[in-house]
């Protein structure tokens, strides 16, 4: 064996491994970060196997297979949108590789997105993109305003819709989305203002962007991962979590994740089990985290919520319809519920639309809901906005027939 080569080899692997933020804050550089780790790893495999051919071509054909197995497993949950073929612990496995090394996004692509000094990024305005996962490939198209809508609905909107990557339609076309739905059902003007990770903090400073005098309800989607930020810009307004350098670090990281290099799923696959070696308690399963949902424990998320509803409330007297997408099965909304008994908001209503959803209304490996919940949620909302009577008075030509969905207004819980 060549020492000398094996270990450059393995040092070119671990720069890969560990040294990626390096890469990331030097754009001159970065490019060579996608040749590290295949070129350390055909190293390894040449001094391992002194270099005989024959020996070389075996090894390497070992860990292409491994490779192509790890890939084409991904391909064919993404492709076939198979839930069960696979045991239930590869597949959690293969959704935490997805979210680790494979994931893309839109708010640190600067085709389309870009930094706000405010609001961290937003969408940039009038732009026409690809937005691209193994699952999906959709078309964003954004408004003057730098949010997923057309340029008529910034006219005189009779519901604007806040949210995350939920409400934006991560994974779906336009047309698909629950907002357009609702649009469409109810022959209203729907203004979706949903963007990529916003916390609730971030969706109220945007809203305040807007002309409310002809909304007639305010649709909130709710996520579990708005906590955070909402905690943390409670007390005072914080700086964005990074400045315009930042946005340039995160966006060519977020390159690596939607960049396949040679031998990607092995180098995935290899960064998640030193992780787990290094960690000091096991981190919970996915299937136990969903499980964790079905009772209220506390009420962090409320108390980091209301808050913000307080805010809206000075500026928007009409009704506030508040629902959440996050973690499957793990309704938010029953604690939203019981909070506002104690400390009650005049015209808020929480739904829980959990119910109406099953694993057929999500993407396999992508922990968010395809067009099919899209327009399950869509359908709902709208007979039981109908049903509400909160759009009095606009041309319904097109109203919900309540009764066909009946079962699924039946489902969500308002009050």
């Amino acid at each position: 064996m060549n020492f000398i080569a094996f270990l450059s080899g393995i040092l070119l692997m671990c720069v890969a491994l560990f040294r990626q933020d390096f890469f990331v804050r030097h754009s001159s550089i970065f490019p060579l970060y996608f040749l590290l780790f295949p070129v350390g790893l055909l190293i390894t495999i040449w001094s391992f196997t002194k270099g005989e051919w024959k020996r070389t071509a075996f090894v390497f054909g070992v860990f292409a297979f491994i490779e192509i197995a790890l890939v084409a497993s991904v391909w064919y949950m993404a492709v076939y949108q198979r839930h069960t073929p696979l045991p239930i612990s590869y597949l959690n496995w293969m959704r935490l590789q997805y979210m680790n090394g494979f994931k893309n996004t839109t708010n640190f692509n600067s085709r389309l997105s870009q930094y706000d000094s405010l609001l961290t990024y937003r969408f940039r305005r009038n732009v026409t993109g690809r937005f691209m996962n193994p699952e999906f490939d959709v078309e964003i198209k954004t408004n003057s305003l730098g949010v997923r809508d057309d340029e008529g609905s910034l006219r005189n909107p009779a519901i604007i819709v806040l949210g995350d990557s939920h409400g934006m339609g991560w994974g779906v076309e336009h047309h698909q989305r629950f907002s357009e739905v609702i649009e469409k059902k109810l022959n209203t003007t729907v203004l979706n203002t949903s963007i990529t990770s916003y916390g609730t903090y971030r969706e109220t400073k945007l809203l305040n962007e807007l002309d409310l005098s002809s909304c007639k309800l305010l649709i909130i989607q709710y996520c579990n991962n708005d906590l955070e930020e909402n905690l943390a810009n409670l007390a005072r307004d914080q700086k964005p979590s990074i400045e315009s350098f930042g946005f340039d670090v995160a966006e060519r990281q977020n390159t690596i994740n939607n960049t396949y290099f040679p031998f990607k799923g092995i180098f995935i696959s290899l960064r998640w089990a030193i992780a787990e070696l290094l960690k000091k308690t096991p981190a919970p399963s996915m299937a136990s985290v969903h499980a964790a949902g079905s009772k209220v424990q506390k009420s962090e998320h409320a108390e980091a919520f209301f808050p913000y509803l307080y805010r809206i409330r000075t500026r928007y007297k009409g009704p506030i319809l508040v629902f959440d997408l996050g973690v499957y099965n793990f309704p938010i909304v029953n604690e939203f519920q019981f909070y506002n008994t104690l400390h009650p908001i005049e015209n808020v209503y929480f739904v829980n639309v959990h119910p109406l959803l099953d694993r057929r209304y999500y993407f396999t490996i992508d922990d968010h809901i395809n067009a099919r919940g899209h327009i399950k949620i869509g359908t709902a909302l709208a007979a039981f906005i109908q049903l509400q009577g909160w759009l009095m008075g606009n041309d319904n030509g097109s109203l919900v027939n309540a009764a066909a969905v009946s079962k699924d207004i039946s489902l969500l819980s308002a009050q």
